[in-house]
């Protein structure tokens, strides 16, 4: 039998084509699918989930009860295993570890892992965690959930995790950087703050980790915050390094009308400091997570308010038409002043609020509270929108928080770097000695024509102005007098900046007088 060759050849040629033609069809349906690919979970899912909550009554998640009779040592013993870290398997860039429900923190969350796959719960299993002997495991229920996290990342070294954040308590969180140690705290959201009502604490109650890449420098992940009159969806994109940021997008929704609703809360520790007196029995000089609220309003406009703990609670109000950001900060850096090895003072990172979007119009709130000791934050600063929030009407809101010990930007200007105060025995006038540097001043000589600009809101008594250069330093000391121009309950606001020839050189040092 003979064969046609030309047939022979047709019959291979087609069967070439059909294979690379099966391989080509099958790569363009890839491209496709990846061009269209649609992620697990994406923000605008989280925001329906919030959206649909606000219509649902409140009801709160509770552990049993005998998690919260743990004393804050017995807590402390309860651990979570480094070798069952989510992504440690993997040896991905960013590692998360949970806490255990117990003591103070008894809201517990639902926790989940996005990745190509999907989305799949990260369950609660007691053989995650070293006990300690705190509490009987047999005791625990299935699916309790945890209380919150820690994020970690090769912050110092890259063969070495460290912790970068944690998440736990309500809406509570803190970050910090190279060189940091842990300090003030930001929250979700602030509720009825300063109201007559009791101040509303919603809760971060679930959380969707989404798996980074092998060399990830961002970690994003979703929150839901749910509270008895308001719920949130909530992105967040974490990046540490020698300045930490985390980048926020908020949409919240009102269940019921509230008389405050506070954005980017951040909350703060100061017993006392340079402008304080020490209290009786302590050494250490100063005492404090944060020493000053910095915001800026306008291109132009800095302002520096040191912080104080009087003898009740204290609310400031500072107008913001057009903010450009506000933090709480941590400017003294000098270890012998803190005479503290193991607090670290410090090192506390500072915590600066940029907001984008363009917010409205509103205020910048803050609220000191009196303490007798370091142990809980007394602090909280926030901005409140000159329109409050209406059921109904979501609220949308972006930010980014920057974690970090030293910014020559916040501000570009000369600051102040320390106030303090003097009684003078026998009169309501006080001494208030001031301490610029930074920008242009260390560069003008001593004969330099720069002038101290001091007044009250209301008018006060202002004594004598002195501006000196210190030659230690650099810096520039003014000093002064003031005291009420008439019996007041009300405080007077102090105002100080240095000028040259009529051209600002440095922030707007703001203080109250309290006669």
């Amino acid at each position: 039998m003979q064969h046609d060759p030309m047939g022979l050849l047709s019959r291979k040629t087609f069967k070439i084509h059909l294979v690379f033609g099966t391989a080509a069809l099958l790569l363009f349906l890839f491209i496709v699918r990846e061009t269209r690919y649609r992620p697990p979970l994406r923000f605008e899912d989280v925001i329906e989930e919030a959206r649909k909550k606000s219509s649902e009554p409140y009801a709160a998640a509770t552990v049993p009860a005998f998690l919260g009779t743990l004393t804050f040592d017995q807590y402390r013993q309860i651990r979570w295993r480094d070798e069952d870290l989510l992504w440690r398997d993997v040896a991905l860039p960013f590692q998360i570890g949970f806490f255990h429900p117990g003591y103070l923190f008894n809201r517990p969350i639902r926790c989940f892992q996005v990745d190509r796959k999907g989305v799949q719960p990260i369950p609660y299993l007691p053989r995650f965690f070293d006990f300690g002997g705190a509490i009987p495991i047999q005791k625990l229920p299935p699916n309790l959930g945890y209380a919150g996290f820690r994020i970690y990342y090769p912050l110092e070294r890259r063969d070495r995790l460290a912790e970068v954040a944690s998440f736990l308590g309500v809406s509570y969180f803190r970050m910090v950087g190279k060189n940091m140690a842990f300090g003030l705290s930001a929250r979700g959201l602030a509720i009825d703050t300063t109201a007559k009502r009791p101040e509303e604490f919603p809760s971060f109650t679930r959380f969707w980790f989404c798996e980074p890449s092998p060399n990830a420098r961002v970690l994003l992940f979703y929150a839901l915050l749910d509270g008895p009159s308001v719920t949130g969806a909530y992105r967040f994109e974490l990046e540490p390094g020698s300045e930490t940021l985390l980048r926020v997008r908020a949409v919240l929704f009102l269940r019921h009308e509230r008389e405050e609703v506070g954005l980017a809360p951040l909350t703060s520790m100061f017993w006392y400091g340079e402008n304080t007196e020490i209290p009786a029995g302590n050494r250490h000089p100063e005492v404090h997570d944060s020493d000053g609220l910095l915001f800026r309003s306008g291109e132009e406009r800095w302002f520096w308010r040191p912080l104080e703990s009087g003898k009740e609670r204290r609310v400031s109000d500072f107008p913001a038409g057009d903010l450009r950001g506000f933090g709480l900060l941590q400017r003294d850096r000098e270890r012998a002043h803190y005479d503290d090895l193991d607090m670290l003072y410090e090192r506390r990172p500072s915590c600066w609020v940029e907001p984008g979007g363009g917010w409205p119009a509103g205020k910048i709130r803050l609220v000191e509270l009196s303490t007798v000791d370091a142990n809980l934050d007394n602090v909280v600063a926030y901005f409140v929108p000159e329109k409050q929030p209406k059921p109904g009407q979501p609220l949308a809101v972006e930010y980014t928080l920057h974690w970090f010990l030293e910014n020559p930007q916040l501000p570009p200007l000369g600051r102040c770097l320390a106030t303090r105060v003097e009684r003078i025995p026998g009169e309501t006038l006080r001494r208030f000695i001031l301490d610029f540097g930074g920008n242009r001043l260390r560069s003008l000589g001593e004969d330099a024509p720069l002038r101290a600009l001091v007044e009250g809101d209301p008018p006060a008594a202002i004594g004598e102005i002195h501006v000196v250069k210190n030659p230690v330093d650099q810096s520039w000391r003014v000093t002064f007098t003031a005291g009420p121009t008439a019996p007041s309950s009300t405080p007077t606001q102090l105002r100080c900046r240095l000028e040259l020839e009529q051209e600002t050189l440095t922030e707007i040092w703001t203080y109250p007088f309290y006669p």
